[in-house]
């Protein structure tokens, strides 16, 4: 029997909490009358099958996404290094091997970063990474029309190609880099080797600097920022050098404009060794901030003839509140304070469009990121004079009631997981949210919040009912067809992308031909051409990286 039971591929830290999970629904003996499976025995063999451990599984739990019952194999207090696979007692049946130790991160961690270096528009690309495969000449370094200004053009030179295309998106960018530099704040409390964090965090803030230059390019005379620079139309699945057709700059947006602004203000305080790239950055976002102030929003639509990522976003108060944020925490000026905290309460007072979403979440997402300002607040600015109790406590409200919803639904949850809805870019999307519930265990200590998070990082990497590791190249079994241009070119897998995993609302043909009836959990399919399930992106590698940094 394959298939029943599921491990975090790439492994356990030594110390920290482990779990597999059993799809007991699929015993032969499901069936039976009196099946019990808190009774079933599982058990920790090392490679060489000698026996280590045993414990019983869980109560089985049936939720909406797997629609089958799930038991747990909790095996937290096996601490032994090594490496191991778990049976299950009276049954033929195996997980995938998994490992033990406290840097079994590292490579995934090394993976999931080096994936943006590899991902890097107009540079030529030198990787010893699968020996050199994924090396390309300087790709992109065309100039660019200006969409709607006959005869004007730009040279806009650099960046990271966003996902499966070529496409480079300043929402993107900024909220992949945005993780990227928590990360670097993260790994400043590690406690592994301080040679590996360093070179990690070199590692980290040499990406970003080429994220920065590339945006800085971005910024129009009048303060306003290009939604993004691509080609008129999503290529073929060529290298990136080989895309030659004629690159555009779409039209200014509130959204890209908000976010370059909160971006550029809090990575300033990231790079203040090199003064004039601090406040380089600092105008740019000043600039980008004194243009939003005296302009309308302006939702992002793809004109006519471009047909590339839109990244529309209609509800704009969480980006406005960001960049209001981060410009407080860099200027110490209370008068952003104040105009953040009246967006945030106007967009509460509001009453939405839509029923299903309201004006004020706390998300991390590349349309939500009212959460990137909630966390520089709470955690950059709280010594601040101006920075008030009452507003203190506002926001540690609308964090930890996402905090807490996030947690219930967790504890309720098959595999843990804190989404009742997988839709494109479910992974991404769940990290995310792990993102939420560290944020929430880093300001109240409550390890609840810690332990669902680290659950999400589990699904991701193997306990899933499919069985699959989505981080390629890492654990036994990832996918290997991604929708991605490179890969699709070179008829291989790059290592070190997350796929963007289960999409329910099957949103592209292959995955309604093929996955019409299926459990959310289970919408997914290895196939190059089903964009909606398995497609990369930047902003949903960032937040793995930010997660597995917790680990390191």
């Amino acid at each position: 029997m394959e298939n029943i039971i599921f491990v975090n591929q790439v492994g356990y830290k030594t110390f920290e909490k482990k779990y597999a999970y059993v799809a007991v629904e699929r015993l032969p003996s499901w069936i039976e009358e009196g099946f019990d499976a808190g009774k079933l025995y599982f058990s920790i063999y090392d490679l060489n099958d000698r026996f280590l451990y045993t414990g019983t599984l869980s109560s089985p739990v049936k939720d909406i996404l797997t629609g089958e019952f799930i038991s747990k194999a909790d095996f937290s207090d096996f601490n032994e290094v090594g490496q191991y696979l778990i049976k299950l007692n009276d049954f033929d049946c195996k997980s995938y091997p998994f490992e033990i130790s406290d840097n079994v991160y590292h490579k995934a961690f090394y993976d999931s970063l080096h994936y943006f270096y590899l991902s890097r528009c107009g540079q030529e690309i030198k990787s010893d990474c699968d020996g050199g495969k994924w090396n390309h000449p300087a790709c992109h370094t065309s100039t660019a029309e200006i969409y709607g200004q006959k005869g004007k053009s730009k040279k806009v030179i650099g960046g990271w190609h966003d996902a499966g295309d070529y496409g480079r998106y300043t929402i993107a960018t900024t909220k992949a880099a945005l993780d990227l530099l928590l990360t670097y704040q993260n790994l400043s409390t590690s406690h592994a080797d301080k040679e590996y964090i360093s070179k990690m965090q070199k590692t980290i803030l040499d990406e970003v600097a080429y994220a920065i230059d590339w945006l800085l390019q971005m910024q129009r005379e009048d303060g306003g920022v290009y939604h993004k620079i691509t080609c008129y139309h999503f290529p073929a699945f060529v290298l990136p050098h080989e895309e030659k057709e004629t690159q555009v700059l779409a039209p200014v947006s509130t959204s890209a404009t908000a976010d370059f602004a909160g971006f550029l203000a809090f990575a300033s305080y990231f790079y203040k060794s090199n003064k004039e790239l601090s406040e380089k950055m600092l105008d740019a976002a000043l600039k980008a901030q004194a243009y939003l102030d005296s302009h309308q929003d302006e939702i992002y639509k793809n004109p006519p003839e471009i047909t590339t990522g839109g990244y529309g976003d209609y509800n704009l108060f969480d980006e406005r509140f960001f960049a209001l944020a981060a410009l407080y925490f860099a200027t110490e000026n209370p008068e952003y304070l104040k105009k953040a905290m009246e967006i945030r309460q106007k967009a509460i007072n509001l009453p939405s469009p839509n029923p299903a979403f309201k004006m004020w979440n706390v998300g991390y997402g590349w349309g939500n990121v009212s959460a990137y300002g909630i966390e520089i607040l709470l955690k950059y600015t709280a010594n601040y004079e101006s920075f008030s109790q009452d507003y203190k406590d506002s926001l540690m409200k609308d964090l930890l009631q996402e905090a807490d919803a996030n947690l219930s639904i967790s504890e309720n949850a098959s595999f843990g997981t804190c989404l009742k809805w997988l839709g494109w870019g479910s992974n991404g999307h769940i990290c995310d949210q792990a993102h939420i519930l560290l944020l929430a265990h880093e300001l109240t200590g409550k390890i609840e919040y810690q332990n669902a998070a680290f659950r999400q990082l589990d699904y991701v990497l193997g306990c899933n009912t499919l069985n699959l590791c989505y981080l390629t190249g890492n654990g036994s079994n990832y996918p290997q067809h991604t929708h991605h241009r490179p890969s699709g070119a070179l008829k291989s897998t790059m290592p070190g992308m997350v796929s963007g995993g289960p999409c329910q609302g099957l949103a592209d043909q292959i995955a309604k031909e093929k996955l019409q009836g299926l459990p959310p959990m289970r919408c997914f399919i290895d196939n190059q051409s089903s964009y909606s399930t398995n497609e990369v992106d930047i902003y949903w590698n960032s937040p793995v990286v930010y997660l597995i940094s917790k680990m390191i």
